[in-house]
């Protein structure tokens, strides 16, 4: 069950997941990006195809980590699961670094709609990709891809057509490295809201801004 808002973010009621996108009631999800502060890498992941997916959904790269905030759950709470679930990662909170929140308000499909309060969190990993165990990964990751930041803010602000990035895929069943190799990155492969959203080129420029830090 998830926490039902008002645009407002006032909460309502409780409902099932799968209606709160039927109907297109707003509600909380946590978004994640893992980074690398001492190469500046930040890291994407591309999923399999979902048969639940009641739209058409390309080879896109997506953020690291997302998932709902559960009824129980704080935003930080649902962090942790989430990325413990899907990368097979155990992290501390200190390791998260609040980006902001982004609005997310689209219709993918007739049957699936998004009213989303996004938090973004920067993920620190301690020793970069060698964090990531890739057999501990949920199913539904196909691969993860490694990019330097410097490079994906060019691509975000059209000051390149094309980056190069580190792309490591991965066995549906075993879950085992198939390959690691060097691959082009275009807006093409960005989700296009993404890509256009000037909310998320902000969350990248103040993650940016925290790995500088460090």
């Amino acid at each position: 069950m998830l926490k039902v808002y008002s645009s407002e973010m006032d909460f309502l009621y409780m409902e099932d997941k799968k209606i709160v996108h039927q109907k297109g009631l707003w509600h909380k999800v946590f978004s994640g990006i893992l980074y690398d502060a001492a190469r500046q890498k930040i890291y994407f992941q591309t999923i399999f195809p979902k048969e639940t997916y009641s739209f058409e959904r390309p080879d896109y790269m997506d953020f690291s980590v997302g998932g709902h905030v559960e009824e129980a759950e704080s935003i930080i709470e649902a962090g942790l699961r989430e990325t413990r679930e899907e990368l097979g990662l155990k992290i501390s909170s200190d390791q998260l670094k609040f980006l902001g929140i982004r609005i997310c308000n689209c219709d993918p499909a007739p049957t699936y709609k998004i009213r989303e309060f996004q938090y973004f969190y920067g993920i620190e990993l301690k020793n970069g990709i060698e964090d990531i165990s890739f057999e501990l990964m949920d199913e539904e990751v196909k691969s993860v891809i490694e990019v330097d930041i410097g490079d994906y803010l060019k691509l975000l602000t059209n000051n390149l057509s094309k980056i190069k990035a580190r792309e490591f895929l991965l066995d549906r069943n075993t879950r085992s490295l198939i390959t690691s190799s060097t691959t082009d990155i275009t807006p093409e492969r960005i989700i296009p809201d993404y890509f256009t959203d000037k909310s998320i080129l902000e969350k990248i420029l103040t993650l940016k801004a925290f790995m500088e830090e460090n």
